[in-house]
């Protein structure tokens, strides 16, 4: 496995990746792009997969959004869900260009956040021949919220969009502290994380939140002509596997996994299950092993 650091541009803001490439290829690769979830960066869970894919012979693409990480943009820490969306299409223009990649095998793999922008990328651009999802973020119920929560956030998009310095909000923390994710073992998975990821901050801004609210990633699923295979988990109260099998029923050629577990833990406690049928759907869908493996 060779690891190459890259940049490449989108909407005009340099964006920082690690392209991994497989070792002694007989010929052009597959090649995934991929990024991390909510307030990540790509240190974080993502090269483990990359390692096995590349292992299986599939160069990876992952990178860091625009305000996150080690690429460019302001505000940092800012969330700004269409822009990360489009982020995944000029992250395969660059793969598809790269000499020994198969323009004609890319796919897509997200995490939470990230799995609701690979849908919504797999169902706009023909080049997606397989999307890998593992609990995918598909809407906010904001029935959910605390009573005038979302006024709350709506009032930090509009200072910050006049011009304010952003307010931020901590992205983990421990159940009763004020953050945007408390449950699932949120505080203790972020910790675990991080320790590969130095770049990583335990905020975004508020405004985040907001744009969170009126994110709709999944409207045109019907639109997907290829494979797509998702793992949800049964207890995730941050992306319930309910809305997500929801979400999903227009997909026409759809493989989905259910595992008793909770958001975060499903990490923790099934790492290794995830990664190994990660890498087999994407094999079958690139056709680099036999179908009936």
């Amino acid at each position: 496995m060779t690891l190459e650091p890259v940049t490449f541009e989108s909407d005009g803001v340099r964006l920082a990746g690690d392209l991994y490439l497989p070792d002694n290829p007989a010929g052009p690769v597959p090649g995934v792009v991929m990024a991390p979830g909510f307030g990540g960066v790509k240190e974080m869970l993502m090269p483990p997969y990359a390692a096995s894919l590349n292992a299986a012979g599939i160069a990876v693409l992952v990178f860091d959004y625009a305000g996150f990480g080690s690429s460019d943009g302001e505000p940092r820490q800012h969330m700004d869900l269409e822009a990360q969306q489009r982020a995944y299409r000029h992250a395969l223009d660059y793969l598809a260009a790269r000499p020994g990649i198969d323009e004609e095998r890319l796919g897509v793999f997200g995490t939470s956040m990230s799995g609701g922008h690979a849908l919504a990328v797999a169902s706009s651009d023909t080049r997606v021949r397989s999307t890998v999802v593992l609990i995918p973020f598909t809407s906010l119920d904001t029935s959910q919220l605390p009573p005038g929560l979302l006024d709350i956030f709506e009032d930090a998009a509009r200072r910050q969009a006049a011009g304010e310095e952003p307010q931020m909000i901590a992205s983990t923390g421990k159940p009763g502290e004020v953050a945007a994710m408390t449950s699932d073992g949120a505080w203790q998975w972020m910790e675990r994380m991080t320790a590969d990821a130095p770049t990583y901050r335990n905020e975004v801004t508020m405004a985040s939140l907001w744009n969170l609210a009126g994110y709709h990633p999944t409207g045109n699923l019907e639109a997907i002509a290829t494979p797509v295979h998702a793992i949800l988990a049964s207890d995730d109260a941050i992306t319930p596997a309910s809305a997500a099998r929801q979400a999903l029923r227009p997909v026409a050629q759809l493989d989905v996994v259910e595992i008793p577990q909770s958001h975060f833990e499903l990490f923790t406690d099934h790492l290794e299950e995830t990664i190994d049928l990660t890498t087999r759907w994407f094999e079958r869908d690139f056709g680099t092993i036999d179908p009936a493996k």
